[in-house]
């Protein structure tokens, strides 16, 4: 059977054409590389499998059906995808990590056609297949092998665009898990932008430790990388050690990018580790020579930064986007340019504005907050099966509401406040950031980890409150921390509620869910 000639898949033709021998995938766990060729070649094969499975052999046509697939970061992950595509089908990535029970729920509320189950998750098969209804058929995911003589399949005329084929459930942290709905000219449009922003080339090799049931990870680590002709190591998860190993072997790889708890994580481990012994300079070397090293998904606290750019000589590139819009706001490629604490401008082809949250009056003035919207082809179909929530997101004159508050600057830069559900604090008649007294808690050497919330007040309307995991042995009492705090903010942002804890839950993509915090350590205020 002939795969249609999506974009992705038409460049991935050219690059195989250009060098039969290109690799496409590094797979770390099978210790094999796969070239463009193959990796056309094996979607082809499963594309047909998936086909004859569902008993559309006469159309060859999945015609948006979705198909569920539980795989781990690899080789078999990206041809389970584009055999999906291939197929005509929507993809719906499971998460590796999620209970049966959160596997169950993406799963009921996606009604797929098909459940596909990579061998690495065989124990849980048994429960999902007892709870899922019986129609609905599962197959196991042979895992692929490299072949030394692959061949490229053959073509056939694509089918439209703007056919559904990615649903991505929502981080869920302010409310239930949505199924967002994106098409191929979505995919294509956000993938093809951020090729242009961040001048992905063939001669890249991206490091990929992100997961991939967001689009972080699958629209900005692998289709963008995968359309310009790029290499990407998958790794089936993020170990420091490891990631700093592979950096010493300076020039291996030339792109990396992850969420701010990475960076976090691997500050410390240089520190712990490295800075000090025989291999620092090397490492030091290894890091510097990359080409692009990207944080996103959650807001990267200022004194991350700085550490990860005096042990590395890299400024990390900011960048501002969800699962709604991929990416919408980018620093530039540009170091100097790049602002602390700010995720740039507007890429190319999307338009941004800022409106008041009361009232939709556009705002033009600098650094006067309000609401981030976004208009653009990059912009999601819909949520899934969800028309009146769909509807509800967008104004009447067609732009997207993000629900993120942002101030912007005279350049046109844009600083992310937070989500005003849970980042925007009102204490007192002032408005306060939650994203900026974190920032400037974490300057402070004995917090490691911290999250700000507002709790339900009669006389203030919302105290500020600190969720906080101090480094081991340094730990500061209240007043001590405030008196500090009240150095470089005003007195009204500075919390008056202080919980220490051991540790601060995080979702795969480094973000808490703050009113899960609230319920836990202040139910009465929740």
């Amino acid at each position: 059977m002939p795969i249609p000639s999506l974009p992705l898949f038409v460049a991935a033709q050219q690059s195989a054409k250009e060098d039969p021998k290109k690799i496409a995938v590094i797979d770390v766990t099978k210790k094999e590389s796969f070239t463009f060729t193959q990796l056309l070649e094996d979607a082809a094969a499963l594309r047909k499998h998936i086909i004859e499975t569902l008993g559309s052999t006469s159309s060859g046509d999945l015609n948006e059906q979705r198909v569920a697939y539980l795989c781990p970061a690899g080789y078999d992950y990206v041809v389970t995808s584009w055999a999906i595509w291939a197929a005509g089908g929507v993809c719906v990535p499971l998460c590796t990590s999620h209970p049966v029970k959160e596997l169950l729920y993406t799963i009921g509320d996606s009604d797929p056609s098909l459940i596909i189950i990579h061998p690495a998750f065989e124990k849980v098969a048994p429960a999902l297949r007892e709870a899922v209804p019986t129609e609905i058929p599962f197959i196991g995911l042979d895992p692929f092998t490299r072949n030394e003589n692959p061949s490229l399949p053959s073509f056939s005329p694509s089918f439209p665009l703007d056919r559904r084929a990615l649903m991505i459930y929502t981080s869920g942290t302010t409310s239930n898990p949505k199924g967002c709905v994106t098409t191929h000219e979505n995919i294509t449009f956000q993938a093809s932008c951020l090729v242009k922003a961040w001048e992905y080339r063939p001669s890249d090799h991206l490091i990929h430790v992100l997961p991939l049931h967001h689009v972080h990870g699958i629209i900005n680590g692998l289709t963008a990388s995968l359309l310009s002709g790029v290499t990407v190591e998958m790794h089936p998860k993020f170990d420091p050690k490891v990631i700093w190993e592979r950096w010493q072997d300076c020039g291996s790889s030339t792109m990396f990018m992850a969420v701010p708890t990475i960076y976090s994580r691997l500050n410390d481990y240089f520190d712990s580790h490295i800075r000090g012994t025989e291999s620092e300079s090397s490492a030091r070397a290894g890091a510097k020579a990359l080409r692009l090293v990207v944080s996103g998904s959650a807001a990267l606290p200022t004194p991350i930064k700085a550490k990860f750019a005096e042990i590395t000589g890299q400024v990390l590139l900011e960048r501002y986007g969800m699962t709604e819009i991929g990416m919408g706001i980018s620093c530039g490629l540009e170091v100097e340019k790049r602002i602390d604490g700010s995720v740039g401008w507007p890429l190319p082809g999307v338009e941004v504005r800022l409106t008041e949250k009361e009232t939709g009056r556009i705002i033009d003035a600098v650094d006067e907050d309000g609401m981030i919207e976004i208009k653009g082809k990059n912009v999601f179909h819909e949520y899934w099966r969800r028309p009146e929530a769909t509807a509800s997101e967008f104004t009447a004159d067609g732009w997207f509401k993000t629900g993120d508050c942002a101030i912007r600057d005279s350049t046109g830069a844009y600083f992310i406040q937070g989500r005003a559900s849970v980042d925007i604090i009102k204490s007192g008649g002032y408005k306060i950031s939650a994203l900026q007294v974190e920032r400037v808690m974490l300057a402070l050497n004995q917090i490691q980890e911290v999250a700000v919330v507002g709790l339900k007040d009669i006389e203030w309307g919302e105290r500020v409150a600190a969720v906080v995991k101090f480094r081991e042995g340094a730990e500061i009492e209240l007043p001590a921390l405030r008196a500090e705090l009240k150095k470089e903010l005003a007195a009204y942002k500075v919390p008056s509620v202080l919980k220490p804890v051991d540790n601060i839950e995080r979702n795969a993509m480094g973000k808490v869910n703050k009113k899960v915090l609230v319920q836990k350590y202040w139910p009465d205020k929740a």
